[in-house]
């Protein structure tokens, strides 16, 4: 059994948005809707047709919420969400990227979940910016070890792209960071912590070698898996692919005279970026800018 729902028009009240939100269109408001995995709430393609843009995000009111919600497309997870738990939680949210967009337009959406109540459902927008080439976005609080689960769906779209760069707001680049499509298996890891490019804004991880879509044939999701590590909790915000499959780094070969088989990589603040890292591949995978690199400064293109 699904309730399908038009988009209405009158404003959402009551849902204890901060001011600095804007509405920009109301789908529902009214009596609450008791979703549950048979009984699921549909908001038409038609509610997506026009106003909503990349960057707003999807707001849903939440009543009695237990365990989790999911928001679907066509039967499967729109691209860009990701997995929410929301135990007594009054509202969910979800950034809305460029393929998530196409999806609602294309299908709509479906609100699914074990248990709870929809009072109201919109568009808002707090002046989030999406990056360009984002597949999700948004706020993940990282306050222990705490994973985001993005569904799978958000590569399919994926071209052959060679980096995917997790954006954050930590101030430091001692947290820990895993990227893997299944928990204690070593054959399903894209990145461990060790060998991650890591700054204090951005961690990138190097995709050659990697066949992303068959490494998610048989899972649901990516988990990307951080810890603080001693440093200030803080947010994921993006996660993004960029560069094609022949983009080529123009990466400076590392002046080993020294005779070291492991360098460390510092910005030009002296902050080191990567510590104990094979001298051949220091700079691989690193944004443009400029490195000290075992004494020397080098330049990545």
């Amino acid at each position: 059994m699904k309730t399908v729902i038009a988009a209405a028009t009158a404003a959402i009240l009551g849902v204890g948005f901060a001011s600095a939100q804007e509405t920009v269109k109301t789908l529902y408001q009214g009596d609450v809707v008791n979703v549950t995995w048979e009984n699921t709430m549909t908001i038409t393609p038609e509610s997506f047709a026009d106003e909503v843009n990349v960057g707003d995000y999807i707001s849903i009111g939440l009543v009695d919420a237990t365990d989790v919600v999911e928001i679907k497309g066509n039967g499967v997870w729109l691209p860009g969400s990701i997995l929410q738990r929301v135990d007594g939680k009054s509202e969910y949210r979800a950034y809305i990227t460029s393929d998530m967009l196409a999806a609602l337009k294309q299908y709509g959406m479906e609100i699914c979940g074990a248990s709870f109540g929809v009072n109201a459902v919109a568009i808002m927008n707090d002046g989030f910016q999406m990056p360009e080439g984002a597949i999700w976005g948004g706020y993940f609080w990282i306050d222990n070890w705490n994973t985001l689960e993005l569904w799978k769906t958000a590569f399919d779209t994926y071209n052959g792209q060679r980096y995917l760069d997790i954006n954050m707001e930590a101030g430091n680049s001692d947290y820990v960071l895993n990227v893997m499509t299944r928990f204690d298996d070593p054959e399903a890891v894209w990145s461990k912590s060790e060998s991650t490019v890591k700054t204090a804004s951005t961690a990138t991880i190097d995709l050659k070698g990697i066949d992303v879509k068959e490494s998610l044939a048989d899972v649901n999701a990516l988990l990307c898996q951080l810890n603080p590590e001693g440093g200030e909790p803080f947010n994921v915000t993006s996660i993004v692919l960029r560069g094609g499959d022949d983009t080529s780094t123009d990466t400076p070969e590392i002046d080993m005279a020294d005779g070291a088989a492991t360098v460390d990589v510092y910005n030009l603040q002296g902050i080191a970026l990567r510590r104990n890292v094979n001298a051949a591949d220091a700079l691989v995978g690193m944004p443009q800018g400029i490195y000290i690199v075992n004494g020397r400064k080098h330049i990545v293109k």
